[in-house]
C-alpha cells in the first residue's frame, strides 16, 4: 500500500488516468528536449520496445548529449548519499524523464511532479517496463504550492531550481527561487532531507570562460546580477530566467528557508552526471581529491561537449588551497536536512 498523498483544501486537481492533475494555475511548464514529433515518435516506440532501446535508435546519433542524460545510470548515483527507508515517502520536483524517480523507487514510494504532461506520460510508460508501481504522478510546476506540508521524507530537486522562474511573467526569479526552497522545507516531515542538484555559479571553467549550461554564453559570470541580465538581454533579446548562485549563495538561501544542517559535496565533472562528490565540510577529502585521484575531464554541461579548456582546469585547480577550491566545483550536491 502506498502512502497516501495530501493536497491542499483550496488547489483543484482531478485524477486521469493515474495522473493527478493541479489546476491551481492554467500554465504549465512547455520546455521540452525534443520536438513534439519527436515525442510522439518516442510515445508510440514505447509499446513495442523496451524504452532503453528507443532512446538508443532516436537519440543516441542525433542527440548524444541527451541520450547520455536519459540513459547513463549515474545521474541517481547521490541516492547513495541518502540514508532511505522502505516506508519513506519521496517527492520529485521536476521528475524530467523519471532518471531519478524510477531509481528512487526502488527504495521507497515516490511522488513524481513534472510540469510537462508529455514527461510524465513517458515516465509512466517507463515505470511500467521497469515493473515500479509504487510511484503517484502529478502534473504541476516545480514552484506550484499543492500538497499539505510536512508529509514527506525526501525531497529531490536535481537540476530544477534554476529553472523554476521561466514560465513566471515579471516575478522577481529570486523570489521564485527562494519561495521554492521554503516550500520544500514546508513540505518535508521533522528530520526530512532536501536534496539539490545545481551548478556553481562561479565554477573555475565558468571564470575561465567555459558555456554557461543554461545561457550557452560565455565569459560573463563574473558580472553582478543587474549586469548579467543586461548582457543576456543585450545578446538574447529577452530576460534572463534562468539563475544559478554560488555556494556560499546557496547556503544563505537554504539558511533563509529554515535548513539549518547543510552539507555541500563538490560535483564532478557535474552532478547531472557525477563521477567524484566530494565531500566539502572537510578539507582533508579535497586535499585527497586533489593530490591522489585522476583529473575528471569537464564539460559544456548544455551539450556534453569536452571542455577546451581542461588542461588549463587540472593545471589551475593545482594551484589552490583545500579551502580555496570548495568554492570552485563545477557544481554542487547538497543535503540540507529540517530540524525535528
Amino acid at each position: 500500500m502506498m502512502n497516501k498523498l495530501k493536497f491542499l483544501n483550496n488547489v483543484h486537481v482531478k485524477q486521469i488516468d493515474d495522473i493527478t492533475y493541479s489546476f491551481l494555475n492554467d500554465e504549465g511548464i512547455k520546455l521540452f528536449d525534443i520536438t513534439n514529433e519527436e515525442f510522439l515518435t518516442f510515445k508510440e516506440k514505447l509499446k513495442s520496445q523496451n524504452w532503453m532501446e528507443v532512446a538508443f535508435d532516436m537519440f543516441y546519433e542525433t542527440y548524444p548529449w541527451l541520450y547520455r542524460i536519459i540513459t547513463d545510470s549515474t545521474r541517481s548515483d547521490f541516492l547513495f548519499l541518502l540514508d532511505i527507508k522502505k516506508d519513506d515517502l519521496a517527492l520529485d520536483l521536476g521528475a524530467g524523464w523519471g532518471q531519478i524517480t524510477i531509481p528512487l523507487s526502488r527504495f521507497c514510494d515516490v511522488v513524481a511532479l513534472e510540469g510537462n504532461l508529455g514527461k510524465i506520460q513517458i515516465i509512466k510508460e517507463i515505470a511500467n517496463q521497469e515493473n515500479r508501481n509504487n510511484i503517484q504522478y502529478v502534473a504541476a510546476n516545480i514552484s506550484d504550492k499543492v500538497f499539505e506540508n510536512e508529509q514527506f521524507n525526501f525531497v529531490i530537486l536535481n537540476g530544477g531550481l534554476e529553472w523554476v522562474s521561466t514560465s513566471s511573467k515579471g516575478e522577481d526569479p529570486f523570489k521564485i527561487q527562494q519561495n521554492t526552497l521554503q516550500n520544500a522545507y514546508n513540505l518535508l516531515k521533522p528530520n526530512g532531507i532536501l536534496y539539490l542538484g545545481i551548478e556553481n555559479k562561479y565554477g573555475l571553467k565558468y571564470i575561465l570562460g567555459e558555456k554557461d549550461d543554461h545561457t550557452g554564453l560565455e565569459d560573463f559570470i563574473y558580472l553582478n546580477d543587474n549586469s548579467i541580465e543586461l548582457f543576456y538581454k543585450s545578446i538574447i533579446g529577452k530576460p534572463l530566467r534562468s539563475f544559478t548562485h554560488s555556494k556560499k549563495e546557496y547556503e544563505h538561501m537554504l539558511k533563509d528557508s529554515g535548513f539549518e544542517d547543510v552539507t555541500f559535496f563538490g560535483s564532478l565533472p557535474d552532478y547531472k552526471l557525477p563521477k567524484l562528490m566530494i565531500d566539502l565540510t572537510d578539507n582533508s577529502c579535497t586535499q585527497f581529491a586533489q593530490k591522489n585521484l585522476e583529473f575528471v575531464q569537464e564539460f559544456d554541461g548544455a551539450t556534453g561537449r569536452i571542455s577546451k579548456l581542461n588542461y588549463k582546469l587540472q593545471n589551475i585547480y593545482s594551484i589552490f588551497s583545500p579551502n580555496e577550491l570548495t568554492n570552485l566545483y563545477p557544481s554542487y550536491s547538497i543535503i540540507a536536512r529540517k530540524s525535528k
